[in-house]
């Protein structure tokens, strides 16, 4: 038998085992009635470092409760942002992606988040850029663009 065909099912096997590309959540707000409008308005993010891939998944839920917001899963987030926040990953940022950053460890509980797991925030529409910024940095995160 040709060692080609012998290698052939060995590296198909390999090909469909590898991990499934990083999805990101894509977020659409928009304002109602008189409730004032959110700072950021387009947002996608992803969890790097996280053991569960499930995750995303559930976080990008739409919510009953909160009607003017979309959420989408995606492969990957788009071009065209206008800023990056990087933060550390707490067990809060799986139930609001907006809770971040340096909350106390008192290990109490276990938690479901490796240490070194991060959320990435790409922003793509913000009635105050500046603001956006300052809320990443006041959340425990580090702005880049």
């Amino acid at each position: 038998m040709n060692p080609m065909l012998r290698l052939a099912p060995v590296l198909l096997l390999g090909a469909f085992s590898l991990p499934a590309a990083a999805q990101s959540c894509y977020v659409h707000s928009e304002t109602s009635g008189a409730v004032p409008a959110p700072v950021v308005t387009e947002q996608c993010f992803e969890f790097h470092g996280m053991d569960n891939d499930d995750a995303i998944d559930w976080v990008c839920q739409d919510n009953e409760a909160v009607k003017n917001s979309r959420r989408e899963i995606r492969d990957s987030c788009p071009d065209g942002h206008f800023g990056i926040c990087t933060a550390r990953m707490t067990p809060e940022t799986l139930a609001n992606e907006r809770a971040t950053g340096s909350q106390a460890k008192n290990g109490t509980f276990p938690t479901q988040v490796n240490d070194d797991a991060t959320i990435v925030t790409y922003h793509y529409h913000a009635s105050d850029r500046a603001q956006a910024k300052i809320d990443c940095e006041s959340a425990g995160g580090s702005w880049s663009r």
